[in-house]
């Protein structure tokens, strides 16, 4: 009976290199010191908001609270107009996800699985509006033909579909197997269907990684509600939270800047406010963005 010789596998060199280890310590302080620039500032907000008023006049807080009061925090709840905003803000952000992932979804699936004359030149008119856009008069004008001037819709509309996100969409939905597709057409669904009930379900990485960056740049949005929102009682939580920073309109707003300690506070405690959300849900999410991230990357 003949023996195998066994098969030798070179033994991989676990030890790092000088110019490993240097470039691991390197990336280790970048971090640290990424972390502390975006973590103290936030951390310096959140502590001005709950401390004690003389500690806030004597400008004596930075970074760690001294004398809990959340008084400031009582006053931006109770103020009406401020918690409308906030509402405005969430009804357009949840809006404008809705129909932006929808009408993305739309136009890039016949870029992956369609098969028609004009694809090419399809795809070269998404891709022209990511070099060239319409610019922000020629939007103006177009929202105002339509009537939606001091519309909440308009917040909607204007960045409904963005070129970037169907080209990400695009390569998420050339990663699935194109024999799927086929068997579903074999069995008689049109494409509506497939997409709903094929595509979609096998793109849930993607679909959240695009809306959570269409939740971001919504929430925070604040060039289009200055350019289209005229009542304040339309406003967003952006246009509020920079009133009330430069205290230049704050009255309106039913919040006392008589104290010059509380207006500090109120400040903080509304930009605390306006971060929540989205502190709140990225970690639902976080998985999802990761995957997306990577396989909308990755053919193959």
């Amino acid at each position: 009976m003949l023996k195998r010789d066994p098969v030798l596998h070179p033994k991989k060199n676990s030890r790092e290199t000088t110019g490993e280890k240097i470039f691991n310590v390197v990336n280790v302080l970048f971090m640290l010191a990424l972390c502390v620039v975006v973590l103290l500032p936030m951390l310096n907000v959140i502590s001005v908001s709950i401390s004690a008023d003389r500690y806030v006049a004597a400008a004596q807080v930075s970074f760690w609270p001294k004398g809990l009061n959340f008084k400031a925090y009582e006053t931006v709840f109770e103020s009406q107009k401020l918690l409308r905003s906030f509402l405005n803000t969430v009804l357009v952000t949840v809006c404008s996800a809705l129909c932006s992932l929808t009408m993305t979804s739309l136009a890039a699936y016949p870029l992956a699985f369609g098969k028609f004359y004009g694809k090419r030149i399809y795809s070269l008119m998404i891709l022209l509006t990511m070099w060239f856009s319409g610019g922000m008069i020629p939007t103006y004008m177009v929202i105002n033909k339509l009537g939606l001037i001091d519309s909440l819709a308009s917040l909607v509309i204007v960045p409904l579909v963005m070129a970037y996100h169907v080209v990400v969409l695009r390569a998420f939905f050339t990663s699935i197997p194109a024999s799927l597709v086929e068997s579903a057409r074999i069995d008689g669904a049109n494409d509506f269907r497939i997409l709903v009930q094929v595509v979609v379900p096998l793109s849930k990485a993607a679909l959240a990684t695009i809306g959570l960056w269409i939740i971001v740049g919504r929430w925070n949005e604040f060039m289009n509600p200055i350019l289209y929102l005229k009542d304040y009682r339309k406003y967003t939580m952006q246009i509020v939270l920079r009133d009330i920073v430069l205290a230049s309109s704050a009255s309106q707003y039913d919040i006392n800047m008589e104290s010059t300690a509380l207006g500090e506070q109120v400040r903080n405690a509304t930009i605390v406010v306006t971060m929540l959300p989205v502190l709140i849900i990225y970690p639902f999410l976080q998985k999802y963005f990761v995957k997306g991230v990577m396989l909308g990357a990755v053919k193959g």
